[in-house]
């Protein structure tokens, strides 16, 4: 007869098992794993899809000349510090200001090559209305991309007409700016997952970009794809080491470098702060366990009269409140996840996700087998160590004691 078979009867039946207090000690310890399970699947989620968000529209690498010059160049010579190189494209990137309707909004102006683009970014994929066809439109018109942020201030929709503007260099007062107007045919609408984009960014065919700003053939620079997006920040420090200031890079982790820190440290601070929910629920499994012990004085007698020693009695009642804690914490990761599932209804039903606030309009919930295992490590420890002063108290207990009033 073991410590643990003894535990698993509870000293009879199951009816006795799942006494008033063992039920709300497993009722609680399923709550906290359930809240701690939510609240790390939110983190996870919020940085898988920040993470996803960022390299369908930014790309792995960014980089452009500080010079004027040919910028193709740069290409040939940083190609042998690029390792896992497979896709790059030209952009032009220019601030501006639309009009529509009575309103206005300051807009940053990308230039796309549609023959490329599709190798480094994923705009195709958060298209939700129109066309990627940038090709000129009704009346020769020059057509555009807008973020979906955008199309709702305006009320904007796919063939309607907007106005740009752009300021450029006046050719006799260098100090001086002139306004360019231009009018433009909404192609499509798109969804970049990013509050910051979809509010801002109006996407256009390079040529196009290129002769609205009068840049002539010069582009901005290049995004580049490479096969493993997290050794992007390797390639970047290699170029800046080997070129200086010749060129200015950035990979797509350091476009929103402080959300990526926040996401993390947030993570672990809320883990240890909810755990202080598993610390309160297993004082309950404390306050079973010396209910227990008070209940079974005679059963602890006839065991030690039987030659059980302290160490026997006291993994019994350790075994007890691992049974308890662990029963809940499966219960609460179970019930965690199916609550992920719900948040996820509520999130895209109800806008739970201040947009201006996280920069996403919503958020994938990421449940991770790791922090699954955690938690569950950590739920049974921390039972464990609750189960130490009731078992000692247990196993203190003397034959004498026990039967006395038998």
């Amino acid at each position: 007869m073991t410590a643990g078979w003894l535990a698993l009867r509870y000293f009879g039946s199951w009816r006795k098992f799942f006494t008033l207090t063992t039920t709300l000690s497993v009722v609680g310890m399923a709550i906290a794993v359930s809240s701690l399970v939510v609240s790390m699947a939110v983190f996870s989620g919020y940085v898988s899809t920040l993470e996803q968000t960022v390299q369908d529209a930014v790309g792995h690498i960014l980089i452009f000349k500080r010079t004027a010059g040919d910028q193709a160049e740069m290409l040939n010579e940083i190609a042998p510090l690029v390792e896992g190189l497979e896709g790059k494209t030209p952009f032009v990137y220019y601030e501006a200001i639309m009009a529509h309707k009575g309103k206005i909004n300051g807009v940053l102006i990308e230039g796309i090559e549609p023959e490329t683009v599709g190798d480094v970014l994923r705009l195709d994929r958060r298209l939700i209305a129109g066309t990627m066809d940038l090709r000129p439109g009704r009346k020769k018109l020059p057509r555009v991309l807008i973020g979906k942020g955008i199309a709702q201030k305006f009320g904007l929709s796919v063939g309607d007409r907007l106005n740009l503007v752009v300021p450029l260099v006046n050719d006799f007062q260098q100090s001086g700016f002139r306004p360019k107007l231009r009018k433009f045919e909404v192609a499509g609408v798109i969804n970049f997952g990013r509050f910051d984009f979809d509010s801002r960014y109006v996407v256009m065919e390079m040529k196009e970009a290129q002769k609205f700003i009068e840049l002539g053939n010069r582009v901005t620079g290049y995004r580049l794809k490479i096969r493993d997006p997290y050794r992007a920040k390797a390639v970047v420090d290699a170029i800046s080491a080997k070129f200086g200031s010749k060129y200015w890079v950035r990979d797509w982790q350091d476009v929103n470098r402080n959300l990526f820190e926040a996401a993390k440290l947030e993570k672990v601070v809320l883990f240890f702060i909810l755990m202080i929910l598993i610390v309160a629920a297993a004082f309950n499994i404390t306050n079973t366990l010396f209910i227990s012990v008070v209940q079974r004085y005679r059963d602890i007698s006839v065991l030690k009269t039987m030659g059980a020693t302290n160490g026997f009695i006291r993994r019994i009642f350790a075994y007890q409140g691992l049974i308890v804690g662990s029963i809940g914490a499966l219960v609460g990761i179970f019930l965690g996840i199916g609550l992920c599932s719900l948040l996820e209804v509520a999130i895209d039903r109800w806008q739970l996700i201040p947009a201006e606030v996280y920069k996403l309009d919503r958020i994938e919930l990421e449940v991770r087998a790791l922090d699954l295992l955690l938690i569950l490590v950590s739920s049974t420890v921390i039972c464990y160590l609750a189960t130490w002063f009731p078992s000692r108290r247990g196993s203190r207990i003397s034959p004498v004691e026990g039967l006395r009033y038998e």
